[in-house]
């Protein structure tokens, strides 16, 4: 009896080792990393929508919550573990917000180049997304239009030639899934090269090709010029989008424009104006969430807004979305027209 009992005496205070020794790890671990993430969201409300259902809803939701961790591993190796929420934007389904991996990626860096492996920021649209600077107020244009996706599951390479950065290259071999688990052998093949001509002037081409079956193969490419000052940044974008149906079915050809501007009269105040132009009707924009668009018909969607910036991490940005219809085989939809007042804040 008395055996047993120093036995198990023994086992818990192995146990009670383990469990303060793993614990002092963790803890050093996360000392030694770096915490960080932003909220954004709006309070919304549709004054008009081609869907008369969405006329006068609104409401407040969160559009993205970012939870950071980064870890230095050493000079040359780290990693970063990101989880988003968002709201619900599809008009119907009550639920909590619930996370999902954005990010999960073993990064090493030499000079200024590095390679990810896992999932990692795609090229697609990383660039124009840092320069429109305002993934706040509204997604990029193929962000928005379903033409591509932000993250996805491979091997990249990034980086930049020359002391002063003039060339820039983002290369990607990923599953072609986004953020989902990969459920066939196709893969897919992205790349961007940005030329910095000057200190204010950039050019930006980018191109992939992928499928998601026999026939079925997407190619993309596009280009974006822009120009940046202090007080003023100003962005051209074309992209064109093949989709192969399959089975002998026409191929779905997209064709996109859009242009940007930002100015900054002050510190404390940003103007801001983006106008997209589709040039055919884009399949699945209809299912777009907190946004669903008109999928048979052309259109031409406007934002302008005022960021007033309550704090260096503090933002709140009234900004109005209009989209016009163009008629099609004698039907013209109704204009959507969304307000928001929306708020950002960093930690």
């Amino acid at each position: 009896m008395t055996q047993r009992f120093f036995r198990k005496l023994i086992k818990l205070q192995r146990i009670f080792i383990i469990t303060i020794s793993f614990n002092i790890f963790t803890g050093i671990l996360i000392a030694q990393g770096k915490f960080s993430g932003y909220m954004f969201g709006d309070f919304y409300y549709i004054l008009s929508h081609h869907r008369g259902d969405l006329k006068g809803q609104n409401g407040f939701w969160f559009r993205r919550i970012y939870f950071t961790y980064d870890f230095q591993i050493n000079d040359n190796w780290s990693t970063r573990f990101r989880v988003e929420l968002n709201s619900y934007g599809d008009f119907k389904t009550k639920d909590t917000l619930k996370p999902y991996v954005k990010d999960a990626y073993l990064q090493y860096k030499k000079g200024n180049h590095n390679i990810y492996l896992g999932i990692s920021p795609t090229p697609t649209w990383e660039y124009i997304e840092s320069f429109w600077g305002y993934r706040s107020v509204e997604k990029t244009p193929l962000d928005l239009f379903k033409m591509g996706d932000s993250r996805d599951f491979g091997l990249a390479f990034r980086g930049f030639f020359g002391k002063e950065k003039r060339f820039g290259y983002h290369l990607q071999l990923a599953n072609g899934e986004g953020t989902k688990s990969e459920v066939n052998k196709y893969k897919k093949i992205m790349s961007s090269f940005l030329f910095n001509l000057n200190k204010s002037l950039s050019f930006e081409v980018y191109g992939d090709y992928g499928a998601d079956g026999p026939g079925k193969e997407v190619l993309t490419y596009q280009g974006f010029i822009g120009w940046k000052q202090e007080k003023a940044r100003l962005g051209l974008m074309y992209c064109h989008q093949t989709r192969g149906q399959g089975s002998g079915q026409a191929d779905i050809k997209l064709n996109l424009l859009s242009a940007l501007a930002v100015l900054n009269p002050s510190a404390k105040i940003s103007l801001l104006f983006r106008y997209d132009r589709a040039i055919n009707p884009i399949p699945g924009v209809s299912t777009q969430s907190y946004v669903p668009l008109n999928s048979e018909s052309p259109f031409h969607l406007i934002i302008a807004g005022i960021d007033l910036k309550i704090l260096k991490n503090i933002s709140f940005i009234p900004n109005i979305m209009l989209v016009t219809y163009e008629t099609t085989e004698g039907v013209k939809p109704k204009s959507d027209a969304h307000f928001k007042l929306t708020f950002f804040y960093s930690f």
